[in-house]
Protein backbone atom coordinates (compact mmCIF):
# COMPACT_ATOMS: atom_id res chain seq x y z
CA UNK A 1 0.00 0.00 0.00
CA UNK A 2 0.65 4.01 -0.68
CA UNK A 3 2.38 5.93 2.16
CA UNK A 4 2.37 8.85 0.97
CA UNK A 5 1.13 11.39 3.22
CA UNK A 6 -1.17 13.91 0.68
CA UNK A 7 -2.35 16.39 3.00
CA UNK A 8 1.40 17.42 3.36
CA UNK A 9 1.37 17.86 -0.22
CA UNK A 10 -1.68 20.00 0.13
CA UNK A 11 -3.96 17.49 -0.96
CA UNK A 12 -7.02 16.60 0.75
CA UNK A 13 -7.96 13.62 -0.60
CA UNK A 14 -12.15 13.83 -0.61
CA UNK A 15 -11.80 17.00 -2.65
CA UNK A 16 -9.59 15.59 -5.01
CA UNK A 17 -12.00 12.37 -5.26
CA UNK A 18 -14.93 14.79 -5.90
CA UNK A 19 -13.19 16.93 -8.66
CA UNK A 20 -11.25 14.03 -10.11
CA UNK A 21 -13.35 10.73 -9.73
CA UNK A 22 -14.91 8.67 -9.80
CA UNK A 23 -12.86 7.12 -12.21
CA UNK A 24 -9.43 7.78 -13.67
CA UNK A 25 -8.57 6.37 -17.22
CA UNK A 26 -4.98 5.46 -16.93
CA UNK A 27 -2.55 4.27 -20.24
CA UNK A 28 0.39 2.64 -19.48
CA UNK A 29 -0.45 0.90 -16.05
CA UNK A 30 1.29 -2.25 -16.14
CA UNK A 31 4.40 -0.86 -14.60
CA UNK A 32 6.24 1.92 -14.04
CA UNK A 33 5.08 5.08 -13.31
CA UNK A 34 1.53 3.79 -14.50
CA UNK A 35 1.66 1.68 -12.05
CA UNK A 36 2.08 4.26 -9.74
CA UNK A 37 -0.21 6.54 -10.39
CA UNK A 38 -3.16 3.66 -10.34
CA UNK A 39 -1.62 2.90 -6.82
CA UNK A 40 -1.68 6.89 -5.51
CA UNK A 41 -4.84 7.05 -7.24
CA UNK A 42 -6.57 4.44 -6.07
CA UNK A 43 -5.34 5.67 -2.57
CA UNK A 44 -7.36 8.90 -3.13
CA UNK A 45 -10.11 6.74 -3.54
CA UNK A 46 -10.72 6.82 -6.98
CA UNK A 47 -11.64 3.91 -9.23
CA UNK A 48 -9.20 2.59 -12.08
CA UNK A 49 -9.05 2.01 -15.59
CA UNK A 50 -5.97 0.39 -16.42
CA UNK A 51 -4.53 -0.02 -19.53
CA UNK A 52 -1.66 -1.64 -21.37
CA UNK A 53 -0.89 -4.61 -23.98
CA UNK A 54 -0.10 -6.76 -21.22
CA UNK A 55 -3.88 -7.79 -19.08
CA UNK A 56 -2.11 -10.70 -17.31
CA UNK A 57 0.14 -8.01 -15.56
CA UNK A 58 -3.09 -5.69 -15.36
CA UNK A 59 -4.96 -8.35 -13.69
CA UNK A 60 -2.34 -8.66 -10.84
CA UNK A 61 -2.38 -5.07 -10.14
CA UNK A 62 -6.38 -5.22 -10.82
CA UNK A 63 -6.90 -7.66 -7.47
CA UNK A 64 -3.74 -5.31 -5.80
CA UNK A 65 -5.96 -2.54 -5.95
CA UNK A 66 -9.20 -3.31 -5.30
CA UNK A 67 -7.61 -5.66 -2.04
CA UNK A 68 -5.98 -2.93 -0.63
CA UNK A 69 -8.21 0.01 -1.37
CA UNK A 70 -11.58 -1.02 -2.06
CA UNK A 71 -12.57 0.54 -5.26
CA UNK A 72 -13.39 -0.61 -8.52
CA UNK A 73 -11.14 -1.68 -11.70
CA UNK A 74 -11.25 -2.23 -15.17
CA UNK A 75 -8.91 -3.88 -17.21
CA UNK A 76 -8.94 -2.70 -20.72
CA UNK A 77 -5.56 -4.57 -23.48
CA UNK A 78 -5.08 -2.54 -25.69
CA UNK A 79 -1.78 -1.38 -27.74
CA UNK A 80 -1.71 2.14 -28.08
CA UNK A 81 0.20 2.03 -31.52
CA UNK A 82 -3.55 0.91 -33.32
CA UNK A 83 -5.58 2.35 -35.40
CA UNK A 84 -8.66 1.18 -33.10
CA UNK A 85 -7.07 1.48 -29.58
CA UNK A 86 -9.06 4.76 -28.95
CA UNK A 87 -12.51 3.14 -30.06
CA UNK A 88 -11.51 0.04 -28.17
CA UNK A 89 -11.05 2.22 -25.00
CA UNK A 90 -13.97 4.26 -25.24
CA UNK A 91 -16.00 0.85 -25.97
CA UNK A 92 -15.04 -0.45 -22.58
CA UNK A 93 -15.08 2.12 -20.84
CA UNK A 94 -19.21 2.51 -21.34
CA UNK A 95 -20.88 4.76 -19.33
CA UNK A 96 -18.19 5.19 -16.32
CA UNK A 97 -17.51 8.77 -15.90
CA UNK A 98 -13.59 9.78 -16.29
CA UNK A 99 -12.73 12.33 -14.21
CA UNK A 100 -9.13 11.70 -14.78
CA UNK A 101 -6.90 10.83 -17.40
CA UNK A 102 -3.39 10.37 -16.96
CA UNK A 103 -1.49 9.44 -20.72
CA UNK A 104 1.47 8.02 -19.44
CA UNK A 105 2.65 6.11 -22.60
CA UNK A 106 5.19 6.97 -25.84
CA UNK A 107 8.47 4.66 -24.56
CA UNK A 108 10.52 4.38 -28.02
CA UNK A 109 10.26 0.67 -29.21
CA UNK A 110 13.94 1.36 -30.60
CA UNK A 111 16.05 4.55 -30.06
CA UNK A 112 18.12 4.54 -33.52
CA UNK A 113 19.24 6.55 -36.15
CA UNK A 114 16.06 7.40 -37.72
CA UNK A 115 16.99 5.81 -41.44
CA UNK A 116 17.65 2.44 -39.92
CA UNK A 117 14.26 1.63 -39.54
CA UNK A 118 11.69 2.12 -41.84
CA UNK A 119 8.74 4.40 -41.80
CA UNK A 120 6.09 1.69 -41.74
CA UNK A 121 8.10 0.17 -37.84
CA UNK A 122 7.83 3.90 -37.03
CA UNK A 123 3.95 4.35 -37.71
CA UNK A 124 2.71 2.65 -34.55
CA UNK A 125 5.02 4.76 -32.21
CA UNK A 126 4.28 8.13 -34.02
CA UNK A 127 0.27 7.40 -33.81
CA UNK A 128 0.19 6.26 -30.33
CA UNK A 129 1.72 10.42 -29.76
CA UNK A 130 0.12 11.83 -31.86
CA UNK A 131 -3.17 10.63 -32.66
CA UNK A 132 -3.77 7.99 -29.80
CA UNK A 133 -3.64 11.07 -27.34
CA UNK A 134 -5.13 13.83 -29.03
CA UNK A 135 -8.32 11.78 -29.56
CA UNK A 136 -8.12 10.09 -25.72
CA UNK A 137 -8.24 14.14 -24.75
CA UNK A 138 -10.90 15.02 -27.49
CA UNK A 139 -13.68 12.59 -25.94
CA UNK A 140 -12.76 12.33 -22.30
CA UNK A 141 -11.54 15.80 -21.63
CA UNK A 142 -14.87 16.55 -23.62
CA UNK A 143 -16.78 14.99 -21.32
CA UNK A 144 -14.92 16.71 -18.26
CA UNK A 145 -15.37 20.24 -19.93
CA UNK A 146 -19.27 19.78 -20.29
CA UNK A 147 -19.75 18.38 -16.17
CA UNK A 148 -17.18 21.08 -15.58
CA UNK A 149 -15.12 19.64 -13.51
CA UNK A 150 -11.74 16.88 -14.42
CA UNK A 151 -7.96 16.89 -15.14
CA UNK A 152 -5.62 15.61 -18.03
CA UNK A 153 -1.92 14.54 -16.63
CA UNK A 154 0.10 13.67 -19.82
CA UNK A 155 3.41 12.13 -18.82
CA UNK A 156 6.03 13.70 -21.17
CA UNK A 157 9.95 14.22 -21.28
CA UNK A 158 12.99 16.30 -21.41
CA UNK A 159 13.09 14.95 -25.04
CA UNK A 160 10.53 17.46 -26.19
CA UNK A 161 12.31 20.59 -25.57
CA UNK A 162 14.29 20.08 -28.77
CA UNK A 163 15.91 17.26 -30.80
CA UNK A 164 18.18 14.76 -30.07
CA UNK A 165 20.57 12.43 -31.74
CA UNK A 166 19.09 8.92 -32.50
CA UNK A 167 15.65 10.03 -30.97
CA UNK A 168 14.00 11.90 -33.76
CA UNK A 169 10.40 10.56 -33.59
CA UNK A 170 10.89 10.47 -29.40
CA UNK A 171 11.69 14.07 -29.52
CA UNK A 172 9.50 15.05 -32.29
CA UNK A 173 6.02 13.62 -30.88
CA UNK A 174 6.93 14.37 -27.02
CA UNK A 175 7.36 17.89 -28.03
CA UNK A 176 3.90 17.36 -29.80
CA UNK A 177 2.28 15.96 -26.68
CA UNK A 178 3.87 19.14 -24.75
CA UNK A 179 1.88 22.04 -26.89
CA UNK A 180 -0.79 20.18 -27.22
CA UNK A 181 -1.16 20.07 -22.97
CA UNK A 182 -0.18 23.48 -23.04
CA UNK A 183 -2.83 24.59 -25.65
CA UNK A 184 -5.82 22.55 -23.69
CA UNK A 185 -4.66 24.06 -20.54
CA UNK A 186 -5.04 28.03 -21.98
CA UNK A 187 -8.86 26.64 -23.42
CA UNK A 188 -9.94 24.87 -20.02
CA UNK A 189 -8.43 26.48 -17.35
CA UNK A 190 -11.62 28.54 -16.73
CA UNK A 191 -14.01 25.42 -17.62
CA UNK A 192 -13.33 23.69 -14.75
CA UNK A 193 -10.73 21.20 -15.99
CA UNK A 194 -7.31 21.09 -15.42
CA UNK A 195 -4.25 20.24 -17.83
CA UNK A 196 -1.06 19.17 -16.56
CA UNK A 197 2.30 18.13 -18.47
CA UNK A 198 4.44 16.76 -15.92
CA UNK A 199 8.01 16.57 -17.79
CA UNK A 200 10.31 13.80 -16.44
CA UNK A 201 14.09 13.71 -17.01
CA UNK A 202 15.49 9.90 -17.20
CA UNK A 203 13.39 7.80 -14.72
CA UNK A 204 14.59 4.66 -12.64
CA UNK A 205 11.45 2.31 -14.77
CA UNK A 206 11.89 -1.00 -15.55
CA UNK A 207 11.70 0.42 -19.55
CA UNK A 208 14.96 2.23 -18.96
CA UNK A 209 16.62 -0.29 -17.22
CA UNK A 210 15.83 -2.50 -20.33
CA UNK A 211 16.83 0.14 -22.64
CA UNK A 212 20.44 0.54 -20.86
CA UNK A 213 20.49 -3.15 -20.41
CA UNK A 214 20.10 -3.17 -24.20
CA UNK A 215 23.29 -0.99 -24.57
CA UNK A 216 25.30 -1.84 -21.82
CA UNK A 217 25.13 0.47 -19.72
CA UNK A 218 24.25 0.54 -16.09
CA UNK A 219 21.86 2.72 -14.06
CA UNK A 220 23.51 5.52 -12.53
CA UNK A 221 22.68 6.01 -9.25
CA UNK A 222 20.40 8.86 -7.66
CA UNK A 223 17.76 8.54 -10.68
CA UNK A 224 14.47 9.45 -9.85
CA UNK A 225 11.92 7.22 -8.85
CA UNK A 226 8.05 7.22 -10.23
CA UNK A 227 6.95 7.34 -6.22
CA UNK A 228 8.57 10.55 -5.98
CA UNK A 229 7.51 12.10 -9.22
CA UNK A 230 3.54 10.79 -9.04
CA UNK A 231 2.84 12.66 -5.92
CA UNK A 232 4.46 15.55 -7.06
CA UNK A 233 2.39 15.84 -10.42
CA UNK A 234 -0.68 14.97 -8.02
CA UNK A 235 -0.04 18.09 -5.97
CA UNK A 236 0.69 20.10 -8.97
CA UNK A 237 -2.29 19.19 -11.28
CA UNK A 238 -3.98 22.56 -10.65
CA UNK A 239 -1.48 24.72 -11.17
CA UNK A 240 -0.43 23.57 -14.67
CA UNK A 241 0.09 24.08 -17.46
CA UNK A 242 3.84 22.51 -16.83
CA UNK A 243 6.02 20.69 -14.37
CA UNK A 244 9.87 20.39 -15.04
CA UNK A 245 11.08 17.60 -12.85
CA UNK A 246 13.36 18.04 -11.17
CA UNK A 247 14.49 21.05 -12.63
CA UNK A 248 10.76 22.67 -10.18
CA UNK A 249 11.93 21.11 -7.17
CA UNK A 250 13.27 23.18 -4.04
CA UNK A 251 13.64 26.12 -6.61
CA UNK A 252 14.54 29.50 -4.19
CA UNK A 253 11.93 31.52 -3.03
CA UNK A 254 11.03 33.95 -5.47
CA UNK A 255 12.62 32.66 -9.13
CA UNK A 256 10.33 31.66 -11.25
CA UNK A 257 10.63 27.51 -11.96
CA UNK A 258 11.07 26.24 -15.72
CA UNK A 259 7.35 25.42 -15.64
CA UNK A 260 6.51 29.26 -14.27
CA UNK A 261 8.04 30.45 -17.59
CA UNK A 262 6.31 28.04 -20.26
CA UNK A 263 3.00 29.55 -18.42
CA UNK A 264 4.24 32.98 -18.46
CA UNK A 265 5.28 32.30 -22.37
CA UNK A 266 1.50 30.46 -23.43
CA UNK A 267 -0.26 33.18 -21.83
CA UNK A 268 1.55 35.98 -23.92
CA UNK A 269 1.36 33.80 -27.07
CA UNK A 270 -2.39 33.47 -25.88
CA UNK A 271 -2.59 37.21 -25.79
CA UNK A 272 -0.80 38.20 -28.88
CA UNK A 273 -2.49 34.93 -31.29
CA UNK A 274 -6.31 36.91 -30.16
CA UNK A 275 -5.63 39.61 -31.91
CA UNK A 276 -5.16 37.51 -35.21
CA UNK A 277 -7.67 34.48 -34.52
CA UNK A 278 -9.47 35.96 -31.79
CA UNK A 279 -10.48 34.76 -28.03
Amino acid sequence: MTDVDFTALGIEPAEFKQKYGPWALIAGASHGLGAVFARQLASLGLNCVLLSRRPPVLEELQRELESDYGVETLVVGVDLMTEEAVATIIDKVGEREIGLLVFNAGAPPFTENFLKASADEWAGFVRMNTVTVYRCCHHFGGQMVERGKGGVILVGSHAGFGGTRKLSLYTGTKGFILNLGESLWAEWKDLGVDVLNLVIASTDTPTMREHMAAHGMEVPEGMATPEEIVPLGLAKLGDGPTLVHPDDVDVPAGEKTRGDLRRDHVLESTRISAQFIGD
